[in-house]
């Protein structure tokens, strides 16, 4: 069943220092045992690109997993769980909104639906503190998903012409290859697939972030 999946970790690590720090070069010990996996080190090629480079005819009978390296997959059953997910959408996250306001003058995923609308669950680590969050239910239908791990058939993809878009890097490509998938009528949504994320999604207070926004703005509030 899992020798369909190939994970996809791009990370500005090097080997060694991604072996040695990296949370999910644990998980990936354990899950290369029944799937592909392909870790690009030493990245500075913007993820857009590097994910449509996976999408194609070579990869089009398997499921793509696109994971953050600071993500710990520790679901025993995550190819089982990732199974019955795909019996209900094409592409498939942990958390996400159900709704997206266009107009939202700061354009991150859980800031641009109403409380009600967030979906989803991820578990968190900063120093010695753990805790999860809790979006909303799951499984449950999403039009915006977290990039910190998305799942696709590529098959499904490929059928709809269904790729990233280049014009974003490493801000606000989870978002606009959400709004591309829902105008091809791919189905989302989350699952409850048990992981730590070791990052604190800060990103939005740096200047990349906010030159990003200014393009996403532009580009897809009246799209």
């Amino acid at each position: 069943m899992s020798i369909n999946y190939k994970i996809v970790v791009a990370t500005p690590l090097s080997k060694e220092k991604f072996e040695a720090e990296s949370k999910i070069f644990i998980s990936l010990e354990r899950l290369k045992i029944n799937c592909e996996v392909e870790v690009i080190y030493n990245n500075k090629t913007e993820l857009t690109k590097v994910y449509n480079s996976f999408i194609n005819q070579e990869n089009k009978d398997k499921k793509l997993v696109f994971a953050h390296d600071d993500l710990l997959i520790e679901d025993l059953f995550f190819f089982e769980k990732l199974e019955d997910a795909f019996t209900m959408y094409d592409i498939v996250g942990l958390a996400g909104s159900k709704s997206c306001n266009l107009s939202s003058p700061a354009p991150a995923w859980h800031l641009m639906c109403e409380r009600n609308q967030l979906v989803g669950e991820v578990s968190h680590s900063s120093g010695n503190t753990f805790w999860t969050t809790v979006f909303g239910p799951t499984p449950s239908r999403a039009l915006i998903l977290d990039g910190l791990f998305l799942a696709v058939k590529v098959d499904k993809l490929l059928e709809t012409n269904t790729k990233f878009d280049e014009d974003f890097g490493f801000h606000h490509y989870d978002i606009t290859f959400c709004l591309i998938a829902n105008k091809n009528k791919l189905k989302m949504g989350v699952y409850p697939i048990k992981v730590t994320h070791y990052g604190l999604g800060n990103s939005m207070l740096s200047e990349e972030w906010k030159e990003s926004s200014e393009k996403f703005l532009k580009k897809y509030k009246n799209d």
